[in-house]
């Protein structure tokens, strides 16, 4: 009987006899989630793919799904206590409104709205908080008992970082194992809020193909290739130089990544729950976790407390300023790889002249914040050490500084430099292309922004006068 029941169990979910129970079968639905109403953070999607796998263990016949915390994540001391970096992510999944769609137009057997669970109840049981939640009734049935999924093992997804790399591995694992390995193809504005897990909206920076395609699919595709079993490939549809669709050619690694047979593992939530223990805000963590990385954060936030440690200097009074600054530096999480050529979007000579003004305006204002981050004993010793390292023997400079310090307008960016070759590698002051290109191109982007930010607040008014 047993033997029975396991055999129609595996014909249900579509297993074969010896795969591993740990791959997690998603609803083809799921994949290409949009979000309604606010963004969706790539830790709150991890966490969610492991509550996934434990309510598909447990049965579709169930209404509430349970699992022991600890199990759900870990990293973060979990006691009566201290229960909110947790419970913000729970948070998200039963407020955000999301549509479920499949990426192939028409797979679905329906469309549905709802929200990624309907509750969530954090039961305190003896030393132990034990996790308890369901699913919307128009939902539950396709993801716990699905009829067309992907198959994605959780520790893949563990090593994606970003949210366009998360949700590309996810879309592509549908495909991997068709006969031509080639995604649906969509209109790459289709693709927009699909990958960076955030509400359409006219404001937003990817707007422009260009600037979409450079700072996430790119990414994506090459943090995928890197970190997974698969490989894929970007393919452009264009209508004459412009680009209409996109889709992605998918194959499976020869020989395929070894995946060892092991218990579902919980999301680490190590280096946001330190960040949240030096000060700063659970939002602003996933900010700085997605824009650096783990392993850098890791290492800044060890020398941060490190100087807490030192009785001989005060502590930092904005953990947020001090720890973006010093990251900003690109001392952490080891050697940076090399930039890639630019394609340059300045013409002139003048031009170039002028963005490199403006990156060296925005280095100087890294160094000041870092400088004024700093214990006044710290800053003593720091002006000291100019005066007698680098501050001219004579004239106008050293008459400014005797006079008004490192106040003075032509003392202060001497001192900057100073600090700046002090702090950070050789030649910070000398931008490649690469980085005028992207520091243009980001200019261009504010304004650009602000630009849609006062037509959209005209338009307010304006409809506010016809009401």
């Amino acid at each position: 009987m047993a033997d029975n029941a396991t055999t129609t169990r595996r014909a249900r979910s579509g297993k074969k006899a010896g795969e591993h129970d740990y791959l997690l079968r998603k609803p083809v639905n799921t994949l290409a989630i949009v979000p309604k109403s606010e963004k969706i953070t790539v830790t709150a999607r991890k966490i969610y793919n492991v509550m996934l796998q434990y309510a598909q263990r447990q049965g579709v016949e169930k209404e509430r799904y349970r699992a022991r915390l600890s199990e759900i994540a870990i990293g973060i001391d979990f006691n009566s206590n201290n229960t909110e970096v947790i419970k913000q992510y729970f948070r998200q999944m039963a407020t955000t409104g999301v549509e479920w769609q499949s990426p192939t137009t028409g797979e679905g057997a329906r469309w549905s709205i709802s929200a990624l669970i309907a509750h969530a109840d954090l039961i305190q049981r003896g030393n132990e908080l034990t996790l308890e939640w369901s699913y919307a009734p128009n939902i539950k049935q396709e993801l716990l008992d699905p009829q067309r999924f992907a198959k994605m093992s959780l520790q893949v997804l563990a090593a994606l970082n970003t949210m366009a790399s998360l949700v590309l591995y996810e879309i592509c694992c549908r495909y991997a194992d068709n006969p031509g390995g080639l995604t649906a193809r969509q209109a790459w504005s289709w693709w927009r809020p699909v990958l960076t897990g955030a509400p359409d909206s006219p404001a937003s920076a990817y707007q422009e193909y260009k600037i979409f395609n450079r700072d996430v699919v790119k990414k994506a595709v090459k943090k995928v290739n890197e970190a997974t079993d698969l490989e894929i490939e970007l393919i452009e549809h264009k209508s004459g130089r412009s680009v209409q669709d996109l889709q992605f050619r998918v194959k499976r690694k020869q020989p395929q990544l070894a995946l060892a047979e092991r218990p579902i593992e919980p999301v680490d939530l190590k280096t946001i729950g330190n960040m949240i223990r030096a000060g700063i805000p659970q939002d602003r963590a996933e900010k700085l976790l997605l824009r650096y990385g783990a392993k850098p954060i890791d290492e800044a936030i060890e020398v941060m407390n490190d100087r807490h440690r030192r009785a001989d200097m005060e502590p930092v009074r904005t953990p947020e300023k001090y720890l973006t600054a010093i990251l900003q530096s690109g001392q952490f999480g080891g050697e940076k790889p090399a930039a890639p050529p630019a394609r340059k979007i300045y013409d002139t000579k003048a031009e170039r002249l002028k963005l490199i003004e403006q990156f060296m305006a925005m280095k100087r204002a890294q160094l000041n914040e870092m400088f004024q981050e700093m214990p006044e004993a710290d800053q003593a010793q720091w002006i000291s050490r100019f005066e007698q390292e680098s501050l001219p023997a004579s004239g106008a400079i050293r008459k400014a500084f005797q006079t008004k310090g490192i106040a003075s307008q032509i003392v202060r960016p001497v001192f900057l430099k100073f600090l700046g070759n002090a702090v950070w590698e050789d030649g910070w002051e000398k931008p490649s292309d690469y980085e005028l290109t992207d520091l243009a191109i980001r200019i261009k982007n504010e304004q650009q922004a602000l630009a849609d930010q006062r037509y959209s607040g005209k338009g307010r008014v304006e409809i506010g006068v016809l009401k």
